[in-house]
């Protein structure tokens, strides 16, 4: 049950961190101030690093197979 709970709770910070990619990128500055917090975490410094060297916006985090649920009613 703990290695579910850990998926589910790494699923849903990858979809927190591709939306709010999604959100912050026209702001290079904040992009930038926020995935330096991403890369401070564990296992998702190599995700901020592709992000940050993208040069297209990110797909939907659904687009990806990661399914949140933070968010619904």
């Amino acid at each position: 049950m703990a290695a579910d709970e850990a998926v589910s709770e790494s699923e849903h910070l990858k979809s927190l961190i591709f939306s709010t990619a999604q959100e912050l990128w026209d702001d290079k500055d904040a992009l930038g101030k926020f995935l330096a917090v991403v890369r401070r975490s564990d296992g998702f410094a190599k995700l901020a690093d592709t992000l940050e060297q993208s040069s297209v916006r990110p797909a939907n985090a659904t687009f990806f197979g990661v399914r949140s649920t933070e968010f619904q009613i």
